[in-house]
């Protein structure tokens, strides 16, 4: 290809060209960022199974992985923080290293705890929780994902 000849091209059929292609590249990245945060390929993961059969029956069922565990802000922000968390689970799952029982770090805590309250403000407070820092997994861990079945929980296979 001449690439003197492309530049010589009519600039609206470039402007066009160049347009189609960024529309291309956002849908595409759109696409994979929603697909990304799918419960179904979080679940897909054989670390994930169980903790997504639990979740298919909890109370929170309605609500998609990336809902309580994306940090609820700019998209900036989620993205540079899914890629760091997917990365780590990417390696551990293809490593097969997970431990038997997935612990939360200090961010990802922090993060559900910040969404909990984002969502259950109205209710959090009308209690004495209301004002002070909490960590809701605390008192709550087992709401969504079930106790394990080595700590006395229920199959759900």
């Amino acid at each position: 290809m001449n690439w003197k000849n492309l530049f010589n091209t009519d600039k609206r059929t470039l402007f066009g060209l160049g347009t189609l292609c960024g529309i291309i590249i956002v849908v595409v990245i759109a696409s994979l960022y929603t697909a990304s945060g799918s419960p179904y390929l979080c679940g897909s993961c054989h670390s994930m199974g169980l903790v997504h059969k639990r979740w298919q029956v909890s109370p929170h069922k309605q609500f998609s992985c990336i809902d309580c565990h994306l940090p609820a802000t700019h998209l900036p922000e989620k993205l540079a923080y899914k890629s760091r968390a997917g990365s780590h689970d990417l390696i551990n799952e293809t490593m097969r290293i997970y431990p038997a029982a997935i612990l939360f770090s200090e961010e990802g805590r922090g993060i559900v705890n910040g969404n909990c309250v984002r969502c259950h403000f109205s209710t959090i407070e009308k209690t004495p929780m209301a004002g002070i820092t909490v960590d809701c997994t605390r008192c709550h861990r087992y709401l969504v994902h079930g106790r394990g079945l080595e700590k006395g929980g229920i199959s759900v296979e």
